[in-house]
């Protein structure tokens, strides 16, 4: 009887074990063969993917003029008037650009008539007139560099090639065009995906100034004589310097994509070599539960035929008698 119990004993711990290494592999075959096969088709390579930098074009804001003339520092409270989007016509080639200057020099040198006549100063329509011209003479000269390259190749070919805009070769190979500011409005959608209006963006940065008390006050103490030419002047170098950080950015961006491209290949082969790996431990594990198996179900069937050779054995003996 104690023989019998050590052998049932054995058995059972014989039966655990066994159920413990059949589940142990049987779970690192499933789970390394999901992991494997997901390895293989990368997707988990976006996972040190370089993230990009907004690049919105920032319209240049009236706050930064005005802190120059102002011993505070200005909260963003300045109501910006929104620019009213017109479409333009893009294939009308004959724009008489003379015409769209001299409006938008009268439109300016109105502003400051207005400031005068608020401050209840005479403004003569000699002085008027000689603003207009000093207001046309300066817009008429200002630039906006644009790039031609191969990433708006596609929308740009046909301004980049016009021979009536001002450019120069890089040494890259790119193409810097030199917009005024009618065509950078006409062409804005082409460069920088948005429309940008600069003639609006421009009259309505030089009308905060112009409404301001901190530019009414520094005008009475004479810390500014000429405040629509200075206004000017201080909304397109903010109007250059967010179009140079727009393609300082935009260039970051682009190689940005590069790298996370050449990361995504090179992590992809990565992938694929571990993820092979794992797939050869998984099914060597898999390997291993079937041969287990194989052996339970061998040593059930043998252990049951030798249960009936010696019940046969035990018959033929008890015939005999």
């Amino acid at each position: 009887m104690k023989l019998f119990y050590i052998e049932d004993k054995y058995i059972l711990i014989y039966r655990f074990v066994i159920i413990v290494v059949l589940t142990v592999t049987l779970l690192v075959s499933i789970l390394g063969g999901i992991f494997g096969i997901t390895k293989w088709s990368g997707l988990l390579s976006d996972s040190n993917k370089i993230e990009k930098k907004d690049n919105d074009f920032k319209n240049p804001e009236a706050k930064e003029f005005l802190e120059k003339y102002s011993d505070k520092k200005i909260e963003t409270n300045i109501k910006k008037d929104k620019p009213e989007e017109e479409k333009t016509k893009k294939e009308n080639a004959d724009i008489n650009k003379d015409i769209l200057f001299k409006q938008q020099a009268e439109r300016l040198a109105s502003l400051q008539k207005a400031f005068m006549d608020k401050q209840q100063k005479e403004f003569a329509d000699l002085e008027l007139t000689t603003l207009k011209n000093n207001i046309l003479m300066i817009i008429k000269k200002l630039e906006i560099p644009v790039l031609c390259d191969k990433n708006n190749k596609e929308i740009t070919k046909d301004i980049c090639e016009k021979p009536n805009l001002k450019s120069r070769v890089l040494k890259s190979g790119n193409r810097l065009l030199f917009l005024d500011t009618i065509d950078i409005t006409q062409y804005s959608t082409n460069f920088y995906d948005e429309n940008i209006n600069y003639y609006e963006l421009q009259y309505a940065f030089v009308s905060n100034i112009l409404t301001d008390n901190i530019a009414v006050s520094a005008y009475q103490k004479g810390k500014i004589l000429a405040p629509t030419i200075i206004a000017i002047n201080s909304f397109h170098t903010q109007f250059t310097n967010n179009n140079r950080e727009f393609w300082k950015i935009r260039s970051e961006n682009f190689q940005i994509d590069d790298k996370n491209e050449q990361s995504k290949k090179f992590t992809a082969m990565n992938n694929q070599s571990e993820a092979l790996t794992i797939l050869m431990y998984s099914g060597g594990a898999f390997g291993v539960f079937i041969s287990i198996m194989f052996f339970v179900i061998f040593y059930r069937i043998e252990r049951n035929l030798n249960k009936i050779s010696e019940l046969n054995i035990n018959v033929l003996e008890s015939l005999k008698k």
